[in-house]
């Protein structure tokens, strides 16, 4: 029978080729039902259409998922949700092509473990697929961790060159890929050593230096997130470990808490077989077909590269990205994020796939059982999830334009949910904020912090809302959902001292509850009646929000 016929009519085959399908589904899902776009991509889009590299890097990543946009819109494909949205589809696609050209350039194998953790993995979809450049900077991880496999199996210029154009990449995608081109340039570097090949940690060398030096133009940047500057130290709220662990056990944990022990015991094999190789200077072991035929596989032959040295640099990367990650964000002082980890999980699963040993026999079997298993319960996990929408924004911002007024007030809290209105909403009523800023069209940190200085901050919001309810009009508030109202005439908090806090420092947090809670206390002590206006059949997953109104005016308090 020929080769390639064999190969195709291997388990591993046919579980990857099923498991592609149905990831495949998912993100086509997510395209058609996910629906309007939420603060952060809203942001994003706002700051492709400025006319300079300085106002587009104003967001968490470099100038690169703005250019695209931006390109997106000149060729005409920004003109709907839908539309946008396909840049994501076509990320999500991508990741899994990349993962199948990777492991294949490798080990000439299916990506099965890449597939389940990271194609299935909920966060990967919603995320990966959104108006950000996460999803893109899991994409080139995988692409930079694949290449240096790839490299280390054979070094040559243009290897390297593959390799250095995927670590700038990386670093242009966003700024915490730096510690992932650290980490697979150490690990390279590793195998070079063990090997006592100058030449190639020459070359790695230089991919280092290339994508260190392509971060120059935002060193300006990153100082001012990294210094003492008040509009930076909104955002530096610190970072926790407690809050680094919850992140990874929201993404290494999926579908199942238990699943973070997969990935540590995975980890543990790559380990245990780059130390085996390094003590025992063991012989290339047989992994796959390669290009060279059935006689090539036999023999164990990988280009002059043994297993052991794949398992080495496997081994070395994913403990330095492992150690590297917190300790970034740990300087940043930057609040974790799960999806901040996608890279790093992008990462892990190539090593993983291109590292580890091939399982004989019975392990073979109980392997594809795992990984089958797996697939079916990260599959239904997250389809269901899939059903929700990032934010219930645009359905108020719709009904609002219809229901309220043009003499009638329309107040959005939180701030920076006002992005998403500003960007859907087209009625003729006036709005603002809680508190009010000159501009919603980006995340104004600025203009908050101006605020935060103002003991007075709410004066024009309380004076706007008592116009208006005294000429018989309406005030509409469109705040987070399951919101508590206080009695009337209970004593409304008082303002807060300039920050930072004692406790919280720069953090806006604390400002934005008190602001808030006594615009709230000035509606319910001198309207006639507030209430909830009207429930929202939708549930969003990052903007949830609920409609308020109310109506007449008074001056008694109890």
């Amino acid at each position: 029978m020929d080769l390639k016929k064999k190969l195709w009519l291997q388990p591993e085959w046919i579980a990857a080729i099923l498991i592609t399908f149905a990831v495949c589904a998912l993100h086509f899902y997510y395209w058609l039902h996910i629906g309007g776009l939420w603060r952060d991509e809203v942001n994003l889009i706002v700051l492709s259409h400025r006319h300079s590299f300085a106002d587009m890097a104003r967001d968490s990543f470099p100038v690169l998922m703005p250019l695209i946009v931006r390109v997106w819109f000149a060729i005409g494909l920004g003109g709907t949700d839908l539309h946008l949205r396909l840049i994501g589809l076509m990320v999500g696609l991508g990741t899994v092509a990349a993962l199948w050209v990777g492991v294949w350039k490798i080990r000439r194998e299916p990506p099965l473990i890449g597939l389940v953790l990271l194609g299935l993995n909920s966060t990967m979809i919603f995320i990966g697929d959104s108006l950000r450049a996460y999803g893109l900077g899991t994409v080139v991880a995988v692409l930079l961790t694949a290449s240096a496999f790839v490299y280390l199996r054979k070094p040559s210029t243009k290897r390297a060159a593959w390799l250095a154009l995927f670590a700038v990449l990386s670093v242009q995608v966003l700024y915490h890929n730096v510690v992932l081109v650290a980490a697979v340039c150490c690990g390279a570097w590793a195998v070079c050593w063990r090997r006592a090949d100058k030449r190639a940690a020459v070359q790695v060398l230089i991919v280092a230096i290339v994508s260190a030096a392509s971060l120059m133009p935002y060193v300006g940047i990153l100082h001012g997130l990294t210094s003492g500057d008040p509009a930076s130290q909104v955002f530096r709220t610190g970072a926790t470990m407690r809050r680094f662990i919850w992140s990874c056990e929201d993404t290494l944990g999926f579908p199942r808490w238990g699943y973070v022990y997969a990935w540590a015991g995975l980890a543990l094999i790559l380990i245990v077989c780059a130390c085996m190789g390094v003590w025992r200077g063991c012989r290339a072991v047989p992994t796959a077909f390669e290009a060279g035929g059935e006689e090539a596989a036999s023999t164990g032959r990988r280009d002059g590269c043994p297993a052991a040295d794949l398992s080495l640099f496997a081994s070395v990367t994913l403990i330095l990205a492992a150690i590297g990650f917190p300790v970034f964000f740990w300087r940043a002082q930057m609040p974790m994020q799960s999806w901040y980890l996608l890279p790093f999980l992008g990462l892990a699963v190539v090593c993983f796939d291109g590292g580890r040993p091939v399982f004989p026999g019975l392990l073979r079997s109980v392997f594809i059982a795992l990984v089958a298993g797996s697939a079916v319960l990260s599959g239904l996990a997250t389809a269901s999830l899939l059903a929700r929408h990032f934010s219930n924004v645009e359905i108020f911002a719709k009904e609002l334009a219809a229901d309220a007024g043009p003499d009638d007030y329309i107040l959005v809290h939180p701030w920076n949910w006002a992005i998403t209105f500003n960007y859907y909403y087209k009625g003729i009523t006036p709005w603002n904020t809680v508190p009010p800023l000159s501009d919603h069209s980006i995340h104004r940190v600025d203009l908050v912090l101006a605020q935060m200085e103002n003991s007075n901050a709410l004066a024009p919001v309380m004076a706007k809302i008592s116009q208006t309810l005294k000429s018989g009009h309406r005030v509409w508030f469109l705040g987070v959902a399951n919101m508590q109202f206080p009695k009337p005439g209970t004593p409304p908090l008082k303002s807060l001292p300039s920050p930072p806090l004692k406790y919280s420092g720069w953090s806006e947090s604390p400002y934005s509850s008190v602001w808030c809670s006594q615009t709230i206390q000035f509606l319910v002590d001198h309207s006639v009646k507030f209430r909830q206006f009207k429930y929202s059949s939708l549930d969003g997953l990052t903007e949830n929000m609920e409609l308020y109104v109310a109506d007449g005016w008074t001056n008694a308090v109890p």
